[in-house]
């Protein structure tokens, strides 16, 4: 084996195994501790006859790490280094390192908490923080913790904090290799050139994989977002005037593994290879010299509001870059071109997977291990509490959890088919009904890409499963390795099936009804409605909107269950989907059927309108007038009735208006009751319920006396200083009382005749006389004439020439020259002369 950088701290890293059970190694790319760490460790005591349990990220570096080990060993990967993936293992019983990808070492952990065979597991590229290596590590540290002191565990990286996860672990020992066997050039992007948006992007790779080869030599590794994205420079460079001598190979994980092979192994012709973030860690690629960075990534995120994965387009993190870059210098100096300017400001690291991706499948796994608190396990980062109690409720619509959160039976079934709980449900309930082979059929349809070529304006599922189901895979639209995949996939999961159950016999013949049937046991909240005939939008049981391309095979279907579709706010678009028939969802679905009653308002013919609706979940089906019954809890249908019409529905008389008013008016000012919209439509059980006994018609709720039910929400005390600090009315000088309109709640007002406070000196005051009334002062028609909220000085400024402007038109009424001395009254001067005579 040649010297590598990480030879230099090897016998520390022994050293320090032998005295403590955890250890973090950080070491920069390209230091060979992927291979050469694990290797090292062959010979060492504690080791014994156990194995060691090496976790990788992604399928293709597990494969291609193992196979190096094996190879450094003068071996055939099988023998002392084996590896395990889903659907692709090497491995016999004398293999003393197993390279397994994380779910993996999950299910073995499940099925053998001790773990008596194996002595360390290591984590390598720990960075990378899937969902799966953050549950792996925090039941690996419990089982260390509770059953097995003498297990070790090794976690690697290249860009790690590893500080916070010593932090998480105590205080662990962190090996450091510092060394770097040859430096890379990084080279920017031209401040002068604009930052590449999609559609110049394809243009400057092509440009800058060109220049790349003219300027350099070795072969070239190109960073892209995604498969699309790999075939759109891929078919550029194949147009281009490309040296014939020149490969240009693709590398992502649906990729077969010779296809994966041709990109990563050695070759006497040059190479350009297009890559996703499958080359990014662990993969040493043979004579890369050049790394072509677009600095983009299509990141896994899980929309909560949709229940729908989606994949974003997101810049890189520093950490990824610096990963990226490091696959140009590990055999050489290299150069890594990154197609964004220098100053642009890098997230340090990418946000784990825990924290945006669907936590079903980790709190099932939490639940098998007897734990539903996060706090529980060691864990770096702890996801929304929100988040975590809507999936656990997923979990228990799919009857996986049980009503204590407990694993149920079936849910133990589920998680041993290792796949996502919506497929492992599907299959389970598809097993009962005899068509266990076509629900695997479809979840490896629905979770590999799709097989049509061209899938635009067809989202029918049907056509596809047919041609798997026939294996029919001539058809020039068919992607013949893709269907082939699907076919492995699913026999794949058949067999992971015939270990857990028995598989039953089919009850009846095979039809597209049954396959909808089956897509509905996976998404229950994807059910879809059409709104209206011939209209391409739909609602979802889940709640949320969804489109049709109008053109679309499934155009104007009634029903349909909806398997994938882009996940946006308001209307999401369907993409795969399947008819369905409502005597389906009544003959297989009835536990989801419910039927609710509802109460509508009918203004018109001033009556209440009840009809029987049924629902799935949110989903609303299907309605029909129905007729109020004794049994019917009317008052509960009142009251969802007020809370959709308002508050408007019921009588408000003048008193209680005022009363209302008053009362917030006065907590507008100090802490009060609140008799607010909102406040009473939340509190109608406490002050309307009690009073909707016998109520079955709209008059009789109309009749109700809201003033009364009101008061009797206020106690005594709170009368009385309502009554003190908004009293509902005044007592002028000509003797009437006056009403307090307190509507403003800044600006109480009063109306008032200007003849009855002649005599009234200062402006009345509410609130402990501490805020002035507006006070109108009306004509004696009773038309306003003046608004103050100072009368004294209305009185000495402005009374004057008002008196001079309407005495004339009211010359039956008083108008004394000093208001100040007048007597005030409420008649006319006739009235007046005959009251003062009596």
């Amino acid at each position: 084996m040649k010297n590598l950088p990480i030879h230099e701290v090897l016998e520390d890293l022994k050293s320090s195994l032998n005295t403590n059970s955890t250890l973090i190694l950080q070491a920069p790319p390209g230091a060979g501790k992927s291979t050469a760490v694990p290797i090292s460790l062959l010979k060492e005591a504690w080791l014994g006859d156990k194995i060691i349990i090496m976790l990788e990220p992604r399928r293709v570096a597990a494969r291609m790490v193992a196979t190096q080990m094996a190879r450094l060993l003068g071996e055939d990967v099988g023998q002392s280094i084996g590896y395990q993936v889903k659907m692709d293992s090497s491995y016999t019983k004398q293999t003393k390192i197993l390279v397994v990808t994380e779910g993996i070492l999950v299910r073995k952990l499940q099925s053998n908490q001790t773990l008596d065979d194996v002595a360390m597991i290591i984590f390598d590229e720990f960075h990378e923080r899937s969902i799966h290596t953050d549950l792996s590590l925090a039941l690996s540290l419990q089982v260390q913790e509770l059953l097995r002191d003498d297990l070790k565990i090794l976690i690697m990286s290249a860009t790690l904090n590893a500080d916070a996860i010593s932090s998480l672990l105590g205080s662990v020992p962190i090996i450091t290799s510092k060394g770097k066997m040859y430096d890379i050039e990084n080279i920017y992007l031209d401040i002068k050139t604009k930052q590449p948006d999609s559609r110049s992007l394809n243009s400057l790779l092509l440009n800058t994989t060109l220049k790349a080869l003219k300027e350099n030599d070795g072969d070239i590794l190109v960073f892209l977002a995604g498969v699309k994205e790999i075939k759109n420079l891929q078919g550029a460079l194949l147009s281009s005037s490309l040296d014939k001598d020149i490969l240009v190979l693709p590398l992502y994980s649906s990729l077969s593994k010779s296809e994966q092979d041709k990109a990563i192994n050695k070759s006497s012709k040059r190479k350009i290879i297009l890559s996703t973030n499958i080359a990014q860690t662990s993969l040493t690629i043979e004579g890369v010299k050049v790394v072509i960075d677009s600095g983009l990534e299509k990141q896994s995120r899980y929309n909560y509001s949709s229940a729908m994965d989606h994949l974003d387009l997101a810049f890189i993190s520093k950490d990824a870059a610096t990963q990226r870059a490091g696959r140009a210098g590990r055999l050489s100096e290299g150069r890594c071109y990154r197609l964004w300017h220098e100053a642009k400001i890098l997230q340090q690291s990418t946000k784990p997977e825990i924290l945006r991706a669907d936590l079903t499948s980790l709190i099932l796994d939490l639940a098998l291990w007897g734990v539903d608190d996060f706090s529980e396990l060691k864990f770096l980062d702890i996801p929304n509490h929100n988040v975590i109690q809507e999936s656990k409720e997923v979990l228990k619509e799919l009857a996986m959890l049980n009503d204590s959160l407990k694993i149920t039976s079936f849910g133990k079934d589920a998680l041993s088919l290792g796949l996502h709980p919506r497929f492992a449900y599907m299959i389970l309930k598809a097993n009962d009904l005899g068509f266990a082979y076509e629900a695997c059929l479809l979840a490896s349809l629905l979770g590999e890409k799709d097989i049509f070529k061209n899938s635009q304006k067809d989202s029918d599922i049907y056509s596809r499963f047919i041609h798997l189901l026939e294996k029919d895979f001539d058809s020039e639209y068919i992607n013949r390795f893709k269907a082939k995949e699907v076919i492995t996939g699913a026999e794949f999961f058949y067999k992971k099936l015939k270990s857990v159950k028995s598989v039953a016999k089919k009850s009846s013949s095979f039809n597209e009804d049954i396959l909808s049937v089956l897509l509905l046991f996976a998404y229950p909240d994807r059910l879809a409605r059409q709104r209206l005939k011939n209209d391409n939008k739909y609602i979802l049981s889940n709640g949320k909107g969804a489109i049709l391309h109008v053109e679309d095979s499934l155009f104007n279907q009634e029903l349909l269950v909806v398997a994938n579709l882009n996940a946006h706010d308001r209307d999401s678009v369907i993409n795969l989907a399947l008819s369905i028939s409502m005597a389906e969802i009544e003959k297989y679905f009835s536990d989801f059927l419910v039927k609710k009653e509802s109460i509508s308002y009918n203004k018109e013919a001033k009556k209440f309108d009840v009809r029987e609706s049924t629902y799935f979940l949110q989903l609303p089906l299907h309605s029909k007038p129905s007729q109020p019954s004794k049994k019917q809890d009317f008052k509960k249908l009142l009251l969802a009735l007020v809370k959709k019409e308002g508050l408007e529905i019921l009588t408000w008389s003048k008193k209680a208006t005022s009363l209302r008013d008053r009362v917030n008016f006065l907590n507008h000012h100090q802490e009060f009751v609140d008799f607010s919209d909102e406040r009473l439509l939340k509190r109608l059980d406490t002050w309307l319920e009690p009073y909707l006994s016998g109520i079955t018609t709209i008059k009789a709720l109309e009749a109700l006396d809201t003033h009364a039910m009101l008061l009797s929400l206020l106690s005594w005390e709170e009368q009385k200083l309502l009554e003190t600090m908004a009293p509902l009315s005044i007592k002028v000088p000509s003797g009437s009382n006056i009403h307090i309109d307190y509507s403003d709640y800044e600006k109480p007002s009063m109306s008032v005749k200007i003849q009855e406070v002649f005599g009234l000196h200062e402006t009345p005051k509410v609130l402990n006389n501490t805020l002035a009334l507006q006070i109108h002062l009306l004509t004696p028609a009773m038309t306003p004439m003046q608004i103050t909220y100072d009368l004294k000085s209305f009185w000495e400024n402005s009374y004057a020439e008002v008196r001079k402007e309407v005495r004339g038109k009211y010359k039956r009424h008083y108008w004394p020259e000093d208001p100040f001395e007048a007597i005030a009254t409420s008649k006319t001067k006739k009235h007046m002369m005959r009251e003062l005579k009596e």
